[in-house]
Order: structure tokens, then C-alpha cells, then sequence
């Protein structure tokens, strides 16, 4: 069953516009009476379809669906350098397919991709628009965001609160996994992860000053766009998510 996300709702009924309206009307073609499910407000809703206009449609409640969330599920904030188009789209659609909430696109020293701030919002817009269809694909009750650029990786946000993570390929003293058995409950998580070119010892440095944990993922060197997933995917298993 199709899913929708909105934020326009009337009594007892959803309105759905824009891209999603031309989805339903014009690509799919649902027709008066099919169901289909609307997220709004983080809850899922069964509904039908109960007038299809020019530009936009009404679909009527027919019942509220339970959906049981895991209460220790932390939040996922991921600072990642930014990598070429393709493998960088391919990373902001598998990040929402496998949980995470927000993405910071970084750029640090070694970065092979450069933006001119002149194109930042063009680019947002368009990253944006990759993680909204996939967490429709999904199924997902949230809409992950992806946060302005972060030109200088000193200003990325540090909170002694979250658990802080820094994937060093050099780290020979602590992995991944020690420090997630270490930290199983936790509210929130702050992953940094560098661009194909890796990081500079400045940039650990900096890091590990500001209390982040620097860990290893193993033997292998993994490429820039596996990182997050590899890491994503622990925490799923980790944290039951």
C-alpha cells in the first residue's frame, strides 16, 4: 500500500498536494474508494481516498494503525563528508532506509567534492527531495532532514550529552563495538565519518579533544559511501531499532 506524508489535515481528513498529488492522480492513477496510508504528526493512519480535485486530493480516515516503537531508540545525527553525486545519493537513501534522522553534509581537508555556497540550496533542495522518496519507500513514520553544509568541521555541533563517534581508519585502540556495548542507552548519537580523501591528523586531533570516540571498524578499509551504512547497520543491531 502506497505511503504519503502531510501536514494538512481538516477534521477527519488528510489533503495531499504538490508531488504526492501528481504521484497519486497522474503515475499510479488511484482512483475514488482505494486506500492508502498517510503519516502525519509521526502517527500512520489508514485512509481512503475520498475526492481527487485538479491539484489536490482528500482522503478520509478510516482508522488509526498502532505502531510500536522502541523507546531506547537514540537519535542518529550523521556528519559525513561530502563524496561524488552518485555514491553520495546512494548514501542519503540507504542512511534513511537503515534509521537515521539527520544528515549533515561536512567539508573537510581531504574532500575530492567541493560546493560553491552559491549552489547550496539548489543542492539541499535536491538531497532533500532523494531522502523524502525513499523514507515514503520505506514505510518510515519520520522524514529524515538534511542540515545546511558544514563548510568548517570546527562548527559541527558538539553535545557531551550524545554519545560522539569519529570512524578513524588509524584508531588501533578501541572499535565500534566496544564502545556501543558501553553505551547502551543513550538519547542521542553524533557519528562523524570523512570523505573518500579520509581524515587529517588535525581533524582527529580535534575531535578527540572535544571527547569524541575515536573507533575502528575492523582490518578492512571500507570505502567512503560503505561507512555509514556499515555503521548504521550496527546500531540497528545494537540498539533492537
Amino acid at each position: 500500500m502506497y505511503q504519503y506524508f502531510t501536514n494538512k489535515k481538516v477534521n477527519n481528513s488528510f489533503i495531499i498536494d504538490g508531488n504526492d498529488f501528481h504521484h497519486i492522480k497522474n503515475v499510479i492513477k488511484l482512483k475514488l474508494k482505494e486506500h492508502i496510508h498517510i503519516v502525519f504528526n509521526e502517527q500512520k493512519y489508514l485512509c481512503e481516498l475520498e475526492i481527487i480535485k485538479e491539484s489536490e486530493c482528500i482522503a478520509k480516515i478510516i482508522s488509526k494503525i498502532d505502531i510500536t516503537k522502541n523507546k531506547f531508540k537514540p537519535i542518529i545525527n550523521l556528519y559525513c563528508g561530502i563524496i561524488r553525486e552518485q555514491k553520495w545519493d546512494y548514501v542519503l537513501q540507504k542512511a534513511t532506509e537503515l534509521g537515521v534522522n539527520n544528515i549533515y553534509p561536512v567539508i573537510f581537508t581531504r574532500n575530492v567534492v567541493k560546493i560553491n555556497s552559491k549552489d547550496e540550496d539548489k543542492k539541499i533542495f535536491r538531497w532533500q527531495s532523494i531522502i523524502d522518496t525513499a523514507a515514503k519507500q520505506t514505510k518510515s513514520i519520520i522524514i529524515p532532514k538534511v542540515g545546511k553544509i558544514i563548510y568548517n568541521f570546527k562548527d559541527i555541533k558538539i553535545d557531551n550529552n550524545y554519545l560522539n563517534i569519529i570512524c578513524y581508519e588509524n584508531e588501533k585502540n578501541q572499535n565500534l563495538k566496544n564502545i556501543l556495548n558501553k553505551n547502551n542507552l543513550v538519547n542521542a548519537i553524533n557519528i562523524v565519518i570523512g570523505p573518500e580523501g579520509g581524515f587529517t591528523d588535525n581533524e582527529v586531533t580535534f575531535f578527540v579533544k572535544q571527547n569524541f570516540n575515536s573507533v575502528s571498524l575492523g582490518n578492512n578499509i571500507l570505502r567512503a559511501e560503505t561507512v555509514p551504512l556499515f555503521v548504521l547497520s550496527c546500531l540497528i543491531y545494537e540498539y533492537d531499532m
